[in-house]
């Protein structure tokens, strides 16, 4: 009997997924819908809390918008994790044929599973949204595991400008694409990612454990990820803060030269009105940075000087 196995691998089909890189993850976003669902009744199913800025638009809504699928939201829970019984009944309408789901803050939606098992019952196509979960997606988490196309928004985790890569699960979903920033495979395999998602890791729960133990912790503010999970790659920490002192609290931390961001803090105009939990989440969620080059000893300042602007 004659031997079957070769000495290296060669078949090229084998467990290829393609990958393209961009400026920006809209741009594929954009590539990606345009050379696979520019039909009119090609339906885009998307979360409610989706945000807006004048600077930048909305990163996953905006390629919907200029391509003019038809599009409709799908209620969140407080915490941002998919409520799935208004999701099924999204997609039992029968209006979609894309589902994206974003991974906030680069936290894997404990309902993965699910929502996948979802889109294969109602024959819609997952788009992850893995604008924030680069790491997550590539250190072992469930996220990214599931979608038949992936999204990333490289400057977001990297100390890019600019920068933005889709992947799909299946070569036959490319009818087209193109990239149109190509070095940047280059630039992502320069980093030691290992390294990046630990110290963004131990940022998060450093900085978690401060809040914890400040008084104000449940009152004045509350954590929207308290825990984080054994997989997960924070690209930052999320916060609720109560009253009307969110905008307040922001400019004064970043005027004492803590790099505060405030994700979503205004959402889209299409999701305002039909989404009263989400918009309000928008107008009290702040983050804390926990990004590669946030230093340890820097952390106590860091919540201190959060606490003292807080109770001001």
């Amino acid at each position: 009997m004659h031997g079957q196995i070769s000495k290296t691998a060669s078949n090229s089909d084998n467990f290829f997924e393609p990958a393209f890189f961009y400026r920006s993850a809209r741009e594929g976003m954009c590539d990606f819908l345009a050379q696979n669902f520019a039909e009119p009744h090609d339906g885009v199913l998307l979360p409610a809390f989706i945000g807006w800025s004048p600077n930048e638009g909305s990163g996953v809504f905006d390629p919907v918008k200029e391509l003019g699928n038809p599009f409709g939201f799908y209620n969140l829970n407080p915490d941002l994790t998919v409520e799935l019984q208004d999701l099924e009944r999204k997609l039992a309408s029968g209006d979609f044929r894309i589902l994206v789901i974003i991974h906030y803050f680069g936290r894997t939606e404990p309902a993965l599973l699910t929502i996948s098992a979802l889109a294969d019952k109602y024959g819609v196509l997952l788009v992850e949204d893995l604008a924030h979960g680069f790491f997550s997606a590539v250190g072992g988490s469930e996220a990214g595991s599931f979608g038949h196309v992936r999204l990333f928004s490289l400057h977001k985790m990297f100390p890019f400008t600019q920068g933005g890569l889709i992947t799909y699960a299946s070569p036959s979903l490319v009818k087209g694409q193109k990239s149109t920033m190509a070095e940047l495979a280059v630039n992502i395999l320069s980093y030691n990612w290992t390294s990046i998602a630990e110290r963004r890791r131990s940022n998060f729960v450093d900085i978690t454990e401060r809040l914890k133990s400040l008084p104000e912790c449940g009152s004045k503010f509350e954590l929207l990820w308290p825990e984080l999970g054994s997989s997960d790659v924070p690209q930052t920490l999320p916060v609720r803060i109560a009253g009307d002192s969110r905008d307040d609290v922001y400019r004064r931390m970043n005027e004492a030269g803590f790099g505060m961001v405030s994700l979503y803090h205004t959402l889209i105009e299409q999701v305002r009105n039909d989404f009263d939990s989400m918009t309000e989440l928008s107008r009290h969620i702040i983050n804390f940075p926990v990004h590669q080059d946030v230093l340890p000893e820097l952390l106590d300042a860091l919540v201190r000087t959060f606490q003292s602007h807080l109770n001001d």
